[in-house]
């Protein structure tokens, strides 16, 4: 899954990322903890993202943190990525999540719409399990999944 991600984001953000940062150990830790989605057109991975659990707004009730959404290049604009997301949802719903939140890099903002398209709203307290102190802030969203399914 590391280099997976890897190759959906080179080329898509900026090189201090902390995605060009992580080692196929670090994403093993993340996905014990939580979970992660890898979408193939036949044999071939084209599409990926994770999820580990964190705590709810103001400290209350298991949340869920998504990272890392990506499809590569050739397969975009197909409604992939959505897929990806509604699979670590649902596996986050499974774990007892009681919602979801996400962090949209500055360099990303197209993304707001999409993510908000799919119920997440702007929320400016949501805390990063892997900040990046090398780029400024990303815009935080998050999902309720008791009112917005």
């Amino acid at each position: 899954m590391e280099e997976l991600t890897r190759r959906i984001w080179t080329g898509r953000v900026s090189p201090e990322s902390t995605v060009f940062t992580e080692t196929p150990e670090s994403v093993a830790a993340q996905l014990e903890k939580g979970g992660g989605a890898i979408l193939f057109d036949g044999p071939v991975a084209i599409g990926s993202g994770r999820w580990v659990p964190v705590p709810g707004p103001s400290g209350q009730g298991l949340w869920m943190e998504i990272k890392r959404i990506g499809v590569l290049e050739a397969c975009r604009k197909r409604g992939f990525g959505e897929l990806i997301l509604k699979a670590l949802e649902q596996a986050g719903r499974e774990a007892g999540a009681e919602g979801a939140q996400l962090a949209v890099r500055h360099d990303q903002v197209r993304l707001v719409d999409f993510y908000a398209g799919l119920g997440y709203v702007l929320a400016d307290d949501v805390e990063l399990t892997t900040p990046n102190p090398r780029s400024p802030p990303p815009i935080g969203m998050r999902k309720d999944f008791r009112t917005n399914t």
